[in-house]
């Protein structure tokens, strides 16, 4: 059912949350503001995979923004809301993951219903 893979894909953005961590974060070692471009895919292949662009916002660790989704998904806009502590972003909303920031690259993971894999371009 493609339908529900496009769903739980969004899902995942729009619902998922990380788990509250007490610990201090380590202050910015990267600056990610700015347009990004890339691609997605399910951990399960089979479930789909498409483009990605990121418009991030970021002030000291406060990170915003937004990933326009292209592939097998409903909805193709999403909000986002983070943290950048040292060369990782953090993501709380709408979906929770861990991001590597190395030089003009970003790689991780977005964590929900389905795992997808990113890889990102700075532009």
């Amino acid at each position: 059912m493609r339908w529900y893979s496009s769903a739980a894909f969004l899902g995942a953005m729009m619902l998922a949350t990380t788990a509250c961590s007490t610990a201090p974060l380590a202050p910015p070692a990267v600056d990610v503001s700015g347009n990004w471009v890339g691609t997605w895919q399910y951990d399960n292949v089979q479930m789909g995979s498409g483009d990605l662009r990121g418009t991030f916002q970021q002030s000291g660790q406060t990170l915003t923004g937004n990933f326009n989704v292209t592939g097998p998904v409903v909805n193709r806009v999403a909000q986002l809301n983070g943290a950048v502590a040292g060369n990782e972003i953090i993501l709380t909303t709408p979906a929770s993951g861990r991001l590597t920031v190395s030089g003009n690259q970003i790689t991780g993971v977005i964590n929900g219903l389905n795992p997808a894999r990113v890889t990102m371009r700075k532009q």
